[in-house]
């Protein structure tokens, strides 16, 4: 799985994610007919990416491919300037190319539409002006993606396996409100209401994003992706999250432009770690 975090601020976007990734794929049959689906994680995957141009950065969670290909070297190898096209028009094109990638391969199998596996993406380009940062959630698994403009104003976004950041941000665990709504026979809605319209400030509510320089931004969203990565570690099961954070960011000013800043590089084996 992913920890994936988006830390939107006045003038930048913030990507962190880490380095484990899972994927699908079509191994065989089972005894009634159904299809058998094989998981496959590896620990030294890049989840952030920009296209060729470097306008447009993408984070990627959950499974990675779409159909045999990976999401992020779909996007990679991409260009996605094109200043004649509206923002919105140029996501909707790019995002129902990737689903007809990821609906060439899973139509040709007996997996049924809805169980179509595929990446949720996380992206982010500068406006049509070149003064505001725009990003998007998409779904593109089933058989038909979603789309939906997210933090259009500065705020946190968390993709994937996110249940220790949401915590620590949102001063509650989903799970613990359900079983005290059940232990008051309380309906579950009222007691997140109440949660959500407490007259006390959440975490997420005391940080000064419109404002946040965009060093603390990246060391913001870097360290809640380690938590989820540490308590992981910690915890009883499989980690579905680790290995090394990478980041990228979106900046509007001095001029609206994309860097890097990989928490791994691509080495030879015998110098692991180097």
């Amino acid at each position: 799985m992913t920890i994936a975090v988006a830390v939107r601020t006045g003038s930048a976007v913030v990507f962190a994610a880490d380095s484990k990734v899972t994927t699908s794929g079509l191994v065989g049959l089972e005894e009634d007919g159904s299809p058998r689906l094989q998981d496959q994680t590896y620990d030294n995957a890049y989840k952030i990416v920009h296209d060729r141009s470097k306008q447009l950065m993408a984070m990627v969670a959950g499974y990675v491919n779409i159909g045999q290909a990976s999401s992020v070297d779909y996007i990679s190898t991409r260009n996605f300037l094109d200043y004649s096209l509206d923002k919105n028009q140029a996501i909707d094109e790019l995002v129902n190319e990737m689903h007809a990638e990821l609906k060439r391969y899973w139509s040709t199998t007996k997996v049924p539409p809805d169980k179509w596996p595929g990446p949720t993406l996380v992206l982010a380009t500068a406006s049509s002006d070149r003064k505001n940062p725009r990003v998007w959630r998409v779904k593109l698994d089933g058989e038909k993606p979603e789309i939906a403009e997210i933090l259009t104003d500065p705020g946190i976004r968390l993709e994937g396996s996110y249940d220790e950041a949401f915590t620590l941000l949102f001063g509650y665990d989903y799970s613990v409100l359900q079983s005290i709504a059940r232990d008051l026979n309380v309906e579950e809605k009222k007691i997140i209401d109440s949660v959500n319209g407490a007259k006390v400030l959440r975490p997420l509510d005391k940080l000064n994003l419109w404002s946040m320089p965009i060093q603390d931004a990246m060391d913001l969203a870097v360290f809640l992706a380690k938590v989820q990565v540490e308590m992981d570690r910690f915890l009883p099961g499989t980690p579905v999250c680790g290995g090394p954070i990478d980041v990228m960011v979106l900046q509007m000013a001095p001029i609206a432009e994309i860097h890097s800043f990989p928490g791994k590089i691509v080495h030879h084996p015998h110098i692991s770690g180097q």
